[in-house]
């Protein structure tokens, strides 16, 4: 089966380097928009709509570069999850394990973040969250908490990791691959370990669970 050569967190790391980049382009053109408006200023004279929608322009402006510099940190942060994961996972190479990092599924903008192949050859699929807090079960839908209170995950992440699952089995032509939710920075307080199929696991926890699945 053939490797391919990328690193941990590389796909989001590029991801949030392009983000930066345009994010950087919003504010370069926010700032000629203000420096365009003050020339206008000095030069002529217009009604003062005019000068609003400049202004309105480039305050349009700040803030898309803003949304995009903050989505590039959020990239980011889960990059570092993805590399903490894969030094965790190093130890299972030198066991005989084989590991692809950042698997990119065909002509789609979706990839794998680990895929692992076990010395029995079994197939996993884990998918690396970032997110902080304590993950709970209630009614087949994960949850967090930070502190006292409850939040909704903004997206059905046992969904997204079975598709990647059953995208990459078609995809190198396999049997069956294990789909695995594994957070990098949150404690997971599922009793079973396992929902809708899935196996949700904090980071301390992934090796075992490898190990014990084979």
């Amino acid at each position: 089966m053939p490797k391919i050569n990328r690193q941990a967190g590389q796909n989001i790391r590029e991801l949030a380097l392009t983000r930066r980049i345009k994010s950087s382009g919003y504010f370069i053109s926010a700032f000629f928009t203000f420096f365009l408006a003050f020339l206008v200023i000095l030069n002529f004279s217009f009604p003062p709509i005019f000068y609003l929608f400049f202004i309105a322009v480039a305050l349009w402006l700040i803030f898309k570069g803003t949304s995009l510099w903050q989505r590039a940190n959020l990239a980011d942060r889960g990059a570092e999850g993805e590399e903490d994961i894969a030094r965790l996972l190093a130890q299972l190479e030198k066991d005989g394990w084989q590991i692809e990092y950042g698997i990119r599924l065909g002509n789609t903008l979706s990839d794998v973040d680990i895929f692992c192949v076990s010395p029995r050859g079994k197939f996993y699929a884990i998918d690396v969250k970032s997110h902080k807090g304590r993950v709970v079960a209630d009614g087949g839908k994960l949850y967090r908490y930070m502190g006292n209170h409850k939040y909704h995950f903004e997206k059905d992440f046992l969904v997204q990791v079975m598709r990647q699952a059953l995208q990459v089995r078609k995809h190198k032509d396999l049997n069956f691959v294990t789909p695995i939710l594994a957070f990098s920075k949150a404690s997971v307080a599922i009793q079973s370990g396992k929902l809708q199929n899935v196996y949700v696991v904090e980071k301390a926890k992934l090796i075992s669970l490898l190990q014990s699945l084979g």
